[in-house]
């Protein structure tokens, strides 16, 4: 089968790889490149959790250990951490043990003034909290560096540079353009191209209110060593009193990586601008310098990323027809489940059935304006912890 697969990132590399691996002719095709700083996949690390607050994120996290864990033995790399994850946020709480309980993770309830014996310097707020052992940190390059490799071993074909530009079906299958005149036909296409998710899927069907935006973390820790940080476990702090939640995990020889839940601004085509906010780096020191005492609050690096969130805060996983297969609205979330994303994307060009976790992630759920409340994890799809 011809495949071709459109953004080289999280989702579209592993999708690519996997794809070659299984036998089909693939061609890769990014503007920017693989793992680009402009992208939503650049950066070492990001943070792998079971602690959802809907149980089909739940198990899809767990089905997505095991995809890691097969990524680490076919590419000889290390891809992830446990370091566990603190979950305190009164809002989700509720639902976060509701959903472990479910599907039958093990966990334990943190009250208020315990938290610090989960998280060495953690100030105690008067909420509880969630630990959770099964988390820790994603090595994101070490992920795409193996998944790169594993691409270019089955024959698969990286075409950087590419500005996609057409989207058509014809009976044999699908034309793709690009900027430069191109032209590639594909029995299949699979489009993960991140913030640049709208204009393509409108050219095939399907109009959604995306919204690409641009974040920014901070790696704090002693200049010196890294050492203070490393075993740190992950934590996620919701927000409360206007104050925006935060999410945090050691990068293993820089720093621990500290975000706040707060976009810079909408991405915007053509924005190649990422340098950091500096009012903003200081906002993130000052929440550090209250809440985490176990290192000091000292900046060593400041980095900005794209993500697209959805209407409701969930993935787009889905089919559409004539040979596409649409993957959008990563929310902040996407790379934790880059390894798993690869083989379900895969799984949809190869014409598998979908199983009932995975079809709740259609678009056909925004059909006649949907009921996004009502769709699993909606009310808290915005519940993040990156």
């Amino acid at each position: 089968m011809r495949c071709v697969v459109v953004g080289a990132g999280a989702w579209g590399l592993p999708a690519a790889a996997e794809l070659a691996g299984r036998g089909h002719d693939v061609v890769l095709l990014d503007r920017h490149g693989i793992a680009n700083r402009l992208s939503s996949s650049s950066g070492p690390t990001r943070l792998w959790r079971l602690t959802h607050p809907d149980a089909v994120r739940v198990r899809l996290a767990l089905r997505s250990i095991d995809a890691m864990e097969r990524l680490a033995s076919r590419s000889g790399r290390t891809v992830h951490l446990r370091r566990g994850l603190l979950w305190r946020d009164d809002v989700s709480l509720e639902a976060v043990q509701a959903a472990l309980r479910e599907v039958g993770v093990e966990h334990q309830v943190v009250a208020s003034q315990d938290v610090a014996s989960r998280f060495p310097g953690l100030r105690p707020d008067g909420r509880a909290a969630v630990w959770q052992a099964d988390a820790g940190p994603l090595l994101a390059g070490e992920s795409m560096a193996a998944q790169a490799a594993l691409l270019a071993a089955a024959g698969g074909v990286v075409r950087s540079g590419q500005v996609v530009t057409e989207i058509r079906t014809r009976a044999s299958g699908v034309r793709i353009g690009c900027a430069d005149g191109r032209s590639l036909d594909a029995d299949v296409v699979v489009l993960a191209p991140g913030p640049g998710a709208g204009p393509l899927l409108a050219q095939v069907g399907l109009e959604l209110p995306l919204r690409p935006h641009l974040e920014q973390v901070v790696h704090f820790g002693d200049p010196t060593t890294s050492a203070r940080t490393d075993d740190l476990p992950c934590l996620f702090d919701g927000p409360r009193d206007g104050v925006p939640g935060m999410y945090a995990m050691p990068t293993p020889g820089l720093g621990y990586k500290v975000g706040l839940d707060r976009p810079l601004r909408d991405y915007v085509e053509g924005d190649h601008d990422r340098s950091p906010d500096v009012h903003l780096v200081a906002v993130t020191a000052e929440r550090v310098a209250r809440d985490l005492t176990a290192f000091p609050a000292h900046v060593l690096d400041a980095q900005v990323c794209s993500w697209t969130d959805s209407p409701d805060g969930r993935f787009v996983l889905d089919t559409l027809p004539g040979g596409i297969v649409v993957a959008c609205g990563d929310s902040g979330e996407g790379f934790k489940f880059s390894a798993l994303m690869g083989i379900l994307l895969a799984d949809l060009a190869e014409g598998r059935t979908p199983d009932a976790d995975v079809a709740t992630f259609s678009a056909r759920r925004f059909a006649s304006g949907g009921d996004l409340k009502n769709s699993p994890g909606g009310a808290l799809g915005h519940v993040l912890g990156r």
